[in-house]
């Protein structure tokens, strides 16, 4: 059986691994998206983050509503593993929600887990940052305009960390219409498109659509980027 390319579980996994989609799906995890964002919900990625205990993988300060993302989508970061200030946990700067959209730059280091190297050039107080150390099983939320990053992993064990992605049926659209699975509720205001539900792991179908999707948000991500897209986004640029 071929080894399926794992670089392409970096973003929209739910499409590939049917247990991926339950995991969106847990009644748990959607009672507290609704807590917050209400009921009618749609599936904007479900992104692993996995460090090797390398001392080197690391996510600049950033916001994921800089390169492309509907407005506002609330992330939640599921702990699989220790994922504490060692294992170069999630950080966070608490109110930046708030300040608007910062400027960043890109960069292709190689050591960065992000799609396009980015990090902030504005100044701020980082002594302000916050740790978000979680234990297996802990999930962190926080708003997709947060200032976050997170360093690198120096422990014994590589480091497991699954962005559950969600957003409000009503948010507000990127400039590139985007797909994302309705898990919740009803969407009457048409502003996205439906995503196709996986038929089994990494079966051609899944593939195929997981493709069609992926190079929609590339087209949002990389439009007018001087990094081309990596392996997690269909491209051949080696994906942390």
């Amino acid at each position: 059986r071929r080894v399926p390319d794992i670089k392409k579980m970096k973003t929209k996994s739910h499409l590939l691994c049917p247990w991926v989609l339950e995991i969106a799906e847990d009644p748990h995890i959607l009672d507290i998206f609704e807590d917050l964002i209400g009921p009618n919900l749609r599936c904007w990625s479900m992104a692993w983050r996995v460090k090797q205990p390398d001392g080197e993988t690391f996510a600049g300060w950033h916001q994921d509503s800089a390169y492309g993302a509907a407005l506002p989508v609330v992330l939640g970061g599921l702990a699989l593993s220790e994922c504490g200030v060692g294992q170069g946990c999630l950080r966070g700067i608490p109110g930046s929600h708030k300040w608007g959209i910062l400027r960043h730059e890109e960069s292709d280091d190689p050591r960065s887990i992000l799609a396009k190297g980015q990090y902030i050039t504005e100044s701020f107080d980082e002594a302000q940052a916050v740790d978000f150390a979680l234990q297996p099983g802990e999930m962190v939320m926080f708003d997709n305009s947060l200032v976050h990053g997170s360093g690198t992993n120096h422990g014994p064990d590589r480091r497991f960390l699954l962005l559950v992605e969600m957003f409000p049926t009503w948010a507000k659209p990127p400039r590139v219409r985007q797909p994302g699975m309705l898990l919740g509720g009803v969407d009457t205001s048409g502003n996205f498109d439906d995503e196709p539900r996986p038929d089994a792991e990494w079966s051609p179908t899944a593939l195929a659509n997981w493709s069609a999707v992926v190079e929609r948000r590339t087209r949002l991500i990389f439009e007018d980027s001087r990094v081309g897209p990596s392996e997690a986004y269909g491209g051949t640029r080696p994906a942390r």
